[in-house]
């Protein structure tokens, strides 16, 4: 009673003190699902506006600062003991309106309802999911056998649905979550039945009540009766507030729809419900997103970006929506391997993240906007070259994120932040040849990783995050020759992710790591001389990149492992002195990095690659006795290898590689063509490359 009576003192006051430029507004506070029962009591803070609370019949009244209509505000804080906030996303930003009439209204539930329903959606999402899975598996398998289905056609068919099986999975989460907090207060019947239907298990009989009301002829219906709508100026406001509203369950039917058909693995229906929602608007941010994020989901790659700019160019986008959206366009320019474009992308939700926060300080939600970024952007400059500046916005974030974990210990998305924060610096010091340096960062970050996966047994990414940081740790041991430590690091990592990858076949990030931790072994195994074991590994890790470059050949990471794992096998037949299977190997590795440097000729990564494919090719066609392939080859590379240290002289690594290649080509022209004057020209070049380094 004393907090009730606290919290209409502080009303009353914050009345009394308003000024002639507050702007009020209007709204309830209800208890979702109850037949729309008011809530009395619980405060209500709001950027920019006094502290307000409900009163007896749940009305609240907000009064907002020198705002103009058609500005938006932010909420902070929702309070009311035993009771949780149900609609956060639509509250997370609100236009302010040019009546009283707030338009949102605040949906509470009793605390844990919602984790509850959560956990019913998903646990009948998943049943539906798997069953979906099986019975698609089954006829495909009834096609192979009724020979209607080659064999390849039906490993290609079987692989195209583990992956559709493997996304979906993922998005379970988001989808549980949707349902849960879903207000049948203030949805049509058919919806409620519907959603009704799903959660007592039985999807066919939902979808076949979304399908009830022949979603195809309805649509076209609304979409004829908005243009006549258009033509018919003078009927346009009697016909307006109910056209709006079956727009609006029309919009709200398909987007369920779309869910039940996503669920089902019927992806092709699914896109033609989010082409029907665009179709009725092409400017509901909402229908925008999720069409935004199916089209990604999906790889269509062109038709996501054109969503994403749709959105950016929405006169209701404010700037965190368009912040948003730069960062997915980010992700998908890095997908696609176009790093300048990428980077611009993160750079504007930088710049507009870093703008949000400045203007509010306090809402953590900008703050962890800004880790994203400035991870994102560490990365793009790493993978660009510019290691200077992904050191930079790599020390931004581990700052930010030990700031913001000093604030909230026991977030465990922060803490995880700054785990991965403490990981990325280890990866920039290794380039950056501070070993030590790097090795006392993923120290850092498998402790925090160890600790989050004891306190989140079940939380599969902790789990992974730990593998990551022990192979990372392996791979720190091993340049520093601590060969023990680091076989053992990355064994543990291996059996880790291989645990893993058994247990969830069909993720890709599981058996991408795998591929990885393969790799490291190998490399492992090199350093100790066990060349058997080490080929072993690198033919595990070949396959496995093989597997994953044909399921997603649009994938240039993929592309650049495969790659990757042909220069180590040829590496190691090299040393077993197998120069043959060495030469017809190292061939793929250089066929491969060509390709990547001819799409992607700003990938400073792709290129140093190519150059040393010609750098593994010429010293093979020597010991092979054929000197002018070899020649051809030292020369690729010594070109190659001058253009990368020009743009990054201090770069040690490409200046190591353009020493080489001098001494290289100094020894060929002095040993084998026997051109003391151009071999003198090469040699000169290297020894003043390498004294320069020897000073410094």
């Amino acid at each position: 009673m004393k907090s009730q009576i606290f919290l209409q003192v502080v009303v009353l006051f914050s009345a009394l003190i308003l000024s002639a430029q507050d702007k009020i507004q209007w709204s309830t506070v209800r208890e979702q699902n109850s037949n729309k029962r008011p809530i009395a009591y619980a405060q209500v803070i709001f950027s920019d506006a006094a502290t307000a609370s409900s009163d007896q019949n749940g009305k609240l009244r907000l009064a907002f600062r020198d705002k103009k209509p058609g500005t938006y505000v932010f909420l902070t804080e929702v309070q009311k003991e035993g009771y949780e906030l149900v609609n956060n996303k639509e509250l997370e930003q609100v236009k302010i309106s040019e009546g009283e009439q707030f338009g949102v209204d605040i949906i509470l539930a009793k605390a844990g309802l919602v984790e509850a329903s959560k956990k019913q959606y998903y646990g009948i999402s998943d049943q539906a999911l798997k069953v979906g899975f099986e019975r698609e598996k089954a006829k495909i398998r009834t096609d192979l056998q009724a020979a209607r289905l080659t064999a390849e056609q039906f490993e290609k068919e079987k692989a195209q649905l583990e992956k559709d099986y493997e996304r979906q999975q993922k998005e379970l989460e988001v989808l549980a979550e949707k349902f849960a907090r879903v207000n049948f207060d203030d949805v049509s019947q058919v919806y409620e039945e519907a959603l009704e239907a799903f959660k007592a298990g039985k999807i066919d009989e939902a979808i076949a009540k979304l399908e009830s009301v022949n979603p195809v002829k309805r649509t076209a219906a609304i979409l004829k009766e908005e243009k006549n709508i258009a033509a018919g100026r003078t009927e346009l406001d009697k016909r307006t507030e109910a056209f709006e509203k079956e727009k609006r369950q029309q919009i709200a039917n398909l987007r369920l729809l779309a869910d039940m058909y996503s669920i089902k693995l019927d992806f092709n229906k699914t896109e033609a419900q989010y082409d029907d929602l665009l179709q009725l608007d092409s400017t509901n941010l909402e229908v925008l997103r999720d069409a935004a994020f199916f089209a990604l989901s999906n790889h269509h790659y062109n038709k996501s970006l054109k969503i994403y700019k749709s959105i950016i160019l929405n006169p209701a986008s404010n700037a965190w929506e368009v912040a948003n959206s730069n960062f997915h366009m980010g992700e998908l320019y890095m997908s696609m391997g176009d790093l300048p474009a990428a980077l611009e992308a993160y750079t504007k939700h930088f710049d507009l993240c870093n703008d949000l926060l400045q203007k509010h300080p306090k809402f953590i939600f900008y703050k962890q906007s800004l880790l994203f970024s400035l991870e994102r952007l560490g990365v793009l400059h790493e993978k660009m070259g510019s290691f200077e500046k992904a050191q930079a916005s790599f020390e931004k974030y581990n700052f930010l994120a030990k700031e913001l974990h000093d604030s909230y210990p026991d977030n465990v998305d922060i803490k995880d932040a700054l785990a991965i924060s403490y990981s990325d610096l280890g990866n920039i010091y290794i380039q950056l040849g501070n070993l030590n340096e790097a090795l006392s960062f993923f120290e850092a970050a498998t402790k925090i990783f160890e600790e989050l996966s004891k306190l989140h047994p079940q939380n599969l990414y902790f789990k992974s995050g730990l593998a990551i940081s022990m192979s990372r740790l392996g791979d720190a041991h091993s340049k520093l020759e601590n060969l023990e430590k680091a076989l053992a690091y990355c064994d543990e990592a291996m059996k880790i992710f291989k645990n893993l990858c058994e247990s969830y076949p069909q993720n890709v990030d599981f058996k991408d790591d795998l591929g990885i931790a393969y790799q490291n072994l190998g490399e492992v195994y090199i350093k100790l001389g066990d060349l058997e074991k080490a080929l072993t590994f690198f033919e595990l890790y070949n396959t496995s990149r093989k597997e994953l470059n044909t399921f997603y050949p649009q994938n240039v990471g993929f592309k650049n492992g495969l790659a990757i794992s042909y220069e180590r096998l040829g590496f190691t037949y090299s040393i077993l002195g197998d120069l043959e299977k060495a030469l017809a190997v190292f061939d793929q590795y250089n066929t491969l990095k060509k390709d990547l440097y001819i799409a992607h000729p700003h990938n400073m990564d792709f290129k140093n690659g190519l150059a040393i494919s010609y750098q593994r090719l010429g010293s093979t066609y020597r010991e092979l006795g054929n000197l002018e392939r070899a020649l051809i080859s030292f020369e690729q590379f010594n070109l190659l290898a001058k253009e990368l240290f020009d743009e990054f002289p201090q770069n040690l690594d490409f200046k190591k590689s353009l020493v080489i290649s001098y001494y290289q080509l100094g020894e060929l022209y002095r040993d084998k063509f026997k051109s003391k004057k151009k071999a003198l020209i090469y040699l000169k070049q290297a020894e003043k490359l390498r004294s320069e380094s020897i000073k410094k």
